[in-house]
């Protein structure tokens, strides 16, 4: 399911710097929590991503609707901003999400500057 998927790689920007932030679990957890999409097996497995970062393939977004990847792209850039730093590593996994998400600059950018 997209959820799930999307879920994880939120999770995944999240623990891209090696830990997972109060914030950013509290984040995700309201995100988890207030999903109308996710299974209840799919809750279980996405809260479990707050404990320990998840496996996740970045090339997974490419079959989602170009909608949902600018969702995706918002949306990881804010977790990982939510501590108010942003890691190398953080960085690093932010331009491998933007070359799978095969946004426009002009998206990218507009995205950047929100």
């Amino acid at each position: 399911m997209d959820s799930l998927k999307i879920v994880r790689l939120w999770a995944a920007a999240a623990w891209a710097d090696g830990s997972m932030h109060p914030s950013e679990a509290a984040a995700l957890r309201r995100l988890i929590e207030a999903s109308e999409t996710l299974s209840v097996n799919d809750r279980e497995l996405a809260l479990t991503y707050l404990e320990t970062a998840p496996d996740v393939d970045v090339s997974e977004v490419q079959s989602l609707p170009a909608e949902a990847r600018e969702g995706v792209y918002r949306a990881a850039r804010g977790i990982v901003m939510l501590d108010r730093e942003l890691a190398d590593s953080e960085a690093e996994f932010l331009v491998q999400l933007r070359a799978s998400l095969q946004l426009s600059e002009a998206t990218i950018a507009k995205v950047d500057a929100e």
